[in-house]
């Protein structure tokens, strides 16, 4: 017995490494399903990375149109680093089955930001009531109409934004803007001025954890209470005890994550 039992400890100890290879190859597996492209744009260029559901291509099928926004550590030239996030939501077969789209995941230059806002010396955020938009934001916009007029795969009842942190403003800048153009949108640990989406008709959830310590959980409750008034199934999901960025894997872990925004249409 006490040899099968250092038998069975040694398979085990072989198995973590493996295990762990798995994890580290996770990045280099969704850069494989999420092909590299590029957009551009009045001379600027937008590196984006895009996901085909099966299907695509197929005369009289139509897809939803699927956008991630990443946060302010992704940023970069490297097309890889906003998979990091993103790209977790359509690693698994069930979901890119289940919620089968054509999903864009384009990375912010280091220089630039999704949406504009102040950031005071201690990292928290203040926020802008008539900001003008970034020129990251522009090209994703244009990019997003370009899929539109171009595409005859592209449902344009179904047009979807998620983002995080950084992108969670990304996504509610783009949604104040052009409310028109998308069918609904979440935000986790992103807000803006709760005026500039008054009136909007585009279903908004927000994930917010209540001690996070750059985006105070205030501005997450100022802005629900403008979102309730529209009636338009817009809400706040609070968590307790979290900070920024681990708001984002308490929200992606609840399977009404991805159903939540799927089942609005236009």
């Amino acid at each position: 017995m006490v040899r099968i039992r250092f038998i069975l400890l040694g398979l085990f100890v072989l198995l973590i490494p493996s295990l762990g290879h798995a994890d580290d190859n996770e990045g280099e597996f969704s850069s494989e399903i999420f092909y590299a492209r590029e957009y551009r744009y009045q001379g600027d260029t937008l590196k984006y990375r895009i996901l085909y559901p099966k299907g695509y291509g197929v005369e009289g099928l139509k897809f939803p149109l699927f956008v991630f926004l990443h946060g302010e550590d992704e940023r970069g030239r490297d097309n890889l680093m906003q998979l990091k996030y993103g790209a977790q939501l359509y690693m698994s077969e069930e979901a890119r089955n289940y919620q089968s789209a054509v999903v864009i995941i384009p990375q912010c230059p280091e220089s630039d930001t999704w949406a504009k806002y102040d950031k005071l010396d201690d990292g928290s955020i203040v926020l802008r009531e008539n900001p003008e938009q970034t020129k990251s934001s522009i090209i994703v916009e244009r990019l997003i109409q370009h899929f539109l007029k171009k595409q005859n795969e592209i449902d344009a009842s179904r047009v979807y934004l998620v983002g995080k942190g950084m992108g969670g403003f990304g996504v509610l800048d783009l949604v104040a803007r052009n409310p028109k153009l998308y069918t609904a949108a979440i935000s986790v640990s992103g807000v803006i001025e709760p005026s500039r989406l008054k009136k909007k008709k585009v279903p908004v959830r927000l994930y917010h954890g209540v001690e996070d310590p750059i985006v105070p959980i205030q501005y997450a409750r100022d802005l629900e209470a403008v979102l309730k008034s529209n009636s338009n199934g817009s809400d706040l999901v609070e968590f307790q005890d979290t900070k920024h960025d681990d708001a984002w894997e308490m929200a992606t872990s609840a399977a009404e994550f991805m159903e939540w925004l799927f089942e609005k249409t236009k």
